[in-house]
């Protein structure tokens, strides 16, 4: 693997996260990524960066390799997927957070350049980017998140959302099983909530046994794993994260809905 060597002056570690493994070429050498706004939504990135860590380049390479690729092709492959190379026909929105759940995590932060590189390996067709697999460019986005300081629990909620779409994209049997996934989740969240509010507020419930329920609510989550495949953990961090997060996502989707129309009706009426 090439890497930035010390008498390169121009590949300085990125100041958000300096021991992250990504340099910028920066010849300012501050190590600041250059992004301009130019629209509403839309960014784009004006200089190169890349990620520098061995074990994760030889762990890429490794899979690589099993999934029946040359070594010097996986090589070259692992290269390509690290490294950003900016250009003015890749706009950006960053990390594509939906509106009503930024609360939880904004579309920047220490995330920010893995998600860039992450975008440029998931392309619209299922697996065609650099490495060739959309499922082992999301878990170089897991990694990428761990060396540059995202705590464990955000990383792999995160890592969970793409890891959706991914199975979605490739459409199929893993589209279908997605689907099911969905169903029983939202079963499964029902019942748990409210078995737990029949345990603790005396909420109505259609059973004598609101604790026999919930557990089979929670037990659900475990049974409902293998329809994620080998991404199986993804399914786990998903379900048990959206006891909490689903909750709270649609109180804020419909406040910002509610927020949509008053703006609507202040055109309406002229207001300025």
């Amino acid at each position: 693997m090439s890497s930035p060597t010390p008498n390169d002056a121009r590949w300085v570690p990125w100041r958000v996260a300096p021991a992250s493994g990504f340099v910028v070429d920066d010849p300012t050498g501050r190590g600041e990524v250059d992004i301009a706004q130019i629209d509403e939504r839309q960014f784009v990135v004006r200089n190169a960066f890349r990620f520098s860590h061995p074990d994760i380049e030889e762990y890429l390479v490794e899979q690589l390799i099993d999934r029946g690729t040359p070594e010097p092709q996986a090589r070259r492959a692992v290269d390509a997927a690290r490294t950003f190379v900016p250009r003015e026909d890749n706009p950006t929105d960053l990390a594509s957070i939906p509106r009503f759940l930024r609360w939880f995590e904004n579309p920047y932060g220490r995330h920010s350049l893995a998600a860039l590189i992450h975008d440029e390996l998931i392309t619209g067709t299922a697996n065609s980017g650099a490495l060739g697999s959309d499922t082992l460019s999301d878990r170089f986005f897991r990694e990428m998140m761990r060396t540059s300081g995202v705590p464990w629990l955000k990383r792999w909620i995160m890592w969970s959302a793409v890891a959706l779409r991914t199975r979605w994209v490739a459409g199929g049997w893993r589209r279908l099983s997605v689907a099911v996934w969905l169903l029983l989740s939202v079963a499964g969240i029902s019942a748990a909530i409210g078995s737990t509010g029949a345990l603790l507020f005396g909420w109505p419930w259609p059973t004598s046994s609101p604790a026999v329920s919930l557990v089979f609510s929670l037990l659900m989550i475990f049974v409902a794993a293998p329809l994620w495949g080998r991404q199986w953990a993804a399914s786990l961090v998903a379900a048990v994260a959206a006891l909490w997060l689903l909750p709270a996502a649609i109180v804020a989707y419909f406040a910002y809905a509610l927020y949509l129309l008053s703006e609507k009706v202040a055109r309406i009426v002229g207001l300025t």
